[in-house]
């Protein structure tokens, strides 16, 4: 015996059906709205920035992070420099030979840090260091992009002590119109994912 299933049914798998997919629509309409959020309002480099007890990068392996942190230590912009997440092919000398020319003598004020793998890391070993040193401000340096996820976990870490930052944007990265270049739009919209991630308490590899 067959059994066809009364308008009713009918109705109300169509109507089930069609709540699923608004929910899904919706959901993905919020997530671009906020992905252009996040796009348009990534820092840019200042014209300056106050001094503060210390200076850090997230991660120390991009020469134009190294570069900008070395400079405003030799701008006296934060007594000591904390490098997070060196890698172990980079030496001191290699790191120190990116110092501005004529301040070879600000290596005395430079800690290396080679055991963080991870934004989380950076943070935790920039605990422990500022924790030492009695900092109460801090400066740091990382890519434009992710000074969101990056000022998320520093203030989970030392919510009271005092942020700011010096976003680096490389020559390859188009942030001012992200949306005109591919290659930009693919790295916002990486990190973004990972602060969505790094918002929700999730662990996150990198």
């Amino acid at each position: 015996m067959s059994r066809f299933a009364s308008p009713s049914e009918r109705s109300g798998k169509w109507f089930g059906r069609g709540t699923l997919v608004t929910l899904l629509a919706s959901a993905v309409v919020l997530f671009l709205t906020f992905f252009v959020i996040f796009a348009n309002s990534l820092p840019t480099p200042p014209d300056d920035v106050p001094k503060a007890d210390g200076i850090v990068i997230f991660t120390g392996t991009a020469t134009e992070r190294i570069g900008k942190g070395l400079q405003l230590l030799s701008q006296d912009k934060g007594q000591r420099l904390f490098i997070s997440g060196v890698y172990e092919n980079q030496t001191f000398e290699t790191l120190i030979a990116m110092a501005p020319e004529g301040r070879q003598d600000i290596k005395c004020c430079i800690d290396l840090d080679y055991e963080a793998g991870n934004t989380v890391e950076n943070a935790k070993q920039t605990e422990l260091w500022a924790g030492i040193h009695g900092y109460k401000s801090l400066i740091l340096v990382t890519s434009a992009q992710h000074i969101p996820r990056a000022f998320l976990e520093l203030r989970r870490t030392m919510p009271t002590v005092k942020l700011s930052a010096w976003p680096v944007v490389p020559e390859n990265v188009h942030i001012d119109r992200w949306w005109a270049y591919s290659g930009t739009t693919s790295l916002l919209m990486g990190e973004y994912m990972r602060y969505l991630w790094a918002l929700a308490g999730l662990p996150r590899s990198n």
